[in-house]
């Protein structure tokens, strides 16, 4: 029996030897390729991109390649002359205009009515045009035009009509157009004794309305002598704030007034002003003040043409873009030697300083009168001007032609001038700009040649539209790289000028989109992809509008590999050090099992009593 037993200890001990023996086998082996998925075809310690540029100096901003489209008459339907016209464009990118004449069109009356033109985006056409003044039997002029986040259009204008028993004085009137159609007209000027006139809009983005004109009247110890200008703004309850004074510092004529948005919701005045304000002289100079966006504390008066010597007429400003706002206005100062003619004059100034830039000169080319002008900033990177301008060109009619320039904020040069009426051989005037949610600029003016489009021998309301293909989007690094099989995260820079963007994807470099199709397009700056193979992938956007592609992207390569690819070493010491703790609890239990058989086997078998 004891030998029996001794043999049988023996036989146990073997095998749990063997069992030791493949549990280190099983565990070096386990740890092995653990180690081996670990390690990718190139080591990733830190994750780093592996990123490969298609072009060093991605061009991400370049209007260089942009064109003017083709010539459009907007009026055909008048056969006397049109007047000053404002237009303004929605965030879905519908052009609303308004305009005055003296036509009988609509059953308008031979009296001056304000009338509104729509072009449609989504059909890319103009609606048919519509009486805005409907209400007025006396002559209603110089409207102007705004567009809230709801795309309803607000029109404001100055009418001697007695409305709402306004007076036979000129007074500034409002009018609302819905998707279901005009509103009633309202009164502004409501505290206003005498004449008001020459009225500008905003629409802030609470849908608020801020509007400001000149008035004689001497409200609140103004005077009665000079024209001041005065502010209201109407609530989304529709109610009217009690007029403001802006030019409370005023002692002479002050005219010509419009108005802004900063970007936290002030309002921005700009207007000519005779008063001798801070050593600014008698002559006409440009003045500057700011109305919190609370709509309570005023700032100081400031003058925008402080280094101009003769008098400054007719300013624009622009809302604010990148921190800054912009002013231009015409100028008969002999500024840096140009002369006593009419220039365009710029400046710029900085809402985190407070501070003016010096003045420019834009029609520095010019040797004649440069006046009418008009501007509007982008996102931020550039400053679009158009003017009239008497300069007689080459191949131009001699007489006064609409010209258009631009500023790089990035290099602070401003484009060549371009001539919008080369095709015409009378009087263009009044130049207005604006731009579009895809940076597309539309301009508009009046011109008097008789036979563009079959315009005849009134003057006339024409357009143009500047566009171009949009500029190059930059892909962003792909992380991590490498990566485990599954879903690849995409997102790239978003393009101000494109209406959706392409997806390339290929298993080798992206030089060219020529033969490839495209993965799949997205209306927003991402996308995620989906990998169900090892492999390495490279991937590239296109911009795309309606008027073609931009350039290929960057090119950015992803490598896929093993499930354990995407993790760090930090991550991959913990996963190694959860396998071996289990490989050694799994071994701690064998061993203890494998010993208590041993123990069991060896104990003392009783034998039967015989």
């Amino acid at each position: 029996m004891c030998g029996e037993s001794f043999y049988h200890i023996l036989e146990i001990v073997s095998i749990g030897c063997t069992i030791m023996k493949r549990i280190k086998i099983l565990f070096f082996i386990n740890l092995l390729i653990l180690i081996i998925g670990f390690l990718p075809s190139s080591l990733n310690v830190n994750s780093l991109t592996n990123s490969i540029s298609l072009n060093d100096d991605l061009i991400l901003d370049d209007l260089s390649s942009w064109w003017w489209e083709p010539l459009e008459l907007l009026t055909p339907e008048f056969d006397t002359a049109n007047y000053i016209s404002n237009l303004a464009i929605d965030k879905d990118n519908n052009v609303h205009i308004v305009t005055y004449s003296s036509d009988d069109v609509l059953i308008a009356g031979t009296d001056i009515d304000i009338f509104y033109k729509k072009y449609d985006y989504s059909t890319k056409t103009w609606n048919d045009l519509e009486l805005v003044s409907t209400e007025s039997t006396a002559h209603s002029q110089r409207p102007y035009i705004a567009v809230d986040d709801e795309n309803t259009a607000h029109v404001v204008w100055y009418d001697t009509t007695n409305i709402l028993g306004s007076g036979a004085d000129a007074d500034i009137f409002y009018k609302q157009r819905t998707s279901s159609g005009w509103g009633a007209v309202e009164i502004v000027s409501t505290e206003s004794t005498d004449s008001s006139y020459l009225p500008s809009m905003v629409v802030d983005s609470n849908g608020v309305i801020h509007v400001s004109w000149e008035d004689s009247t001497d409200y609140l110890g103004c005077g009665n002598l000079d024209s001041d200008i005065f502010y209201k703004y109407r609530s989304l309850s529709g109610v009217w704030s009690i007029t403001q004074v802006v030019s409370d510092s005023s002692t002479a004529q002050s005219t010509e007034v419009v108005i802004a948005l900063d970007e936290q919701g002030s309002i921005l005045f700009v207007w000519e002003d005779d008063t001798d304000y801070a050593g600014s002289g008698s002559d006409q100079d440009i003045f500057f003040r700011r109305l919190n966006n609370g709509f309570v504390t005023w700032s100081q008066i400031s003058v925008v043409s402080s280094e101009s010597t003769a008098a400054s007429y007719s300013p624009v400003i622009s809302n604010e873009a990148g921190g800054l706002y912009h002013v231009v206005w015409h100028d008969i100062s002999n500024y840096n030697g140009v002369g006593t003619d009419q220039d365009i004059f710029y400046k710029s100034c900085s809402t985190s300083s407070n501070t003016w830039s010096m003045t420019e000169i834009i029609s520095i080319e010019s040797p004649e009168s440069s006046f009418d002008v008009d501007l509007v900033v982008d996102e931020g990177n550039h400053v679009f001007v158009v003017w009239r301008e008497s300069m007689s060109i080459g191949g131009v009619g001699d007489s006064d032609n609409t010209f258009f320039k631009y500023l790089d904020l990035n290099t602070k040069t401003w484009s060549p001038y371009t001539v919008l009426t080369y095709d015409h051989d009378s009087y263009a005037s009044r130049p207005k700009i604006d731009i579009d949610t895809l940076g597309h600029l539309h301009v508009i003016w009046l011109d008097s040649t008789d036979h563009l489009l079959g315009s005849g021998i009134d003057t006339d309301l024409f357009y143009k539209k500047f566009v171009g293909v949009p500029t190059t989007p930059v892909l962003f690094d792909i992380l991590p790289n490498p990566r485990n099989i599954g879903a690849i995260s995409l997102s790239w820079t978003q393009v101000q000028d494109a209406t959706h963007y392409e997806i390339y994807k290929n298993t080798s470099f992206i030089s060219s989109i020529s033969g490839l199709t495209a993965l799949d397009t997205s209306n927003t700056t991402s996308y995620v992809d989906t990998i169900s193979l090892t492999g390495n992938y490279y991937y590239a956007i296109v911009a795309v509008n309606e008027y073609g592609k931009s350039l290929v992207s960057n090119v950015q390569f992803v490598e896929v590999t093993g499930i354990f690819a995407s993790l760090d070493v930090g991550e991959l010491i913990i996963i190694t050090g959860t396998v071996l703790g289990s490989q050694l609890i799994f071994s701690l239990i064998t061993y203890s099992l494998i010993s208590s058989k041993i123990r069991t086997s060896t104990k003392t078998k009783k034998g039967k009593k015989k």
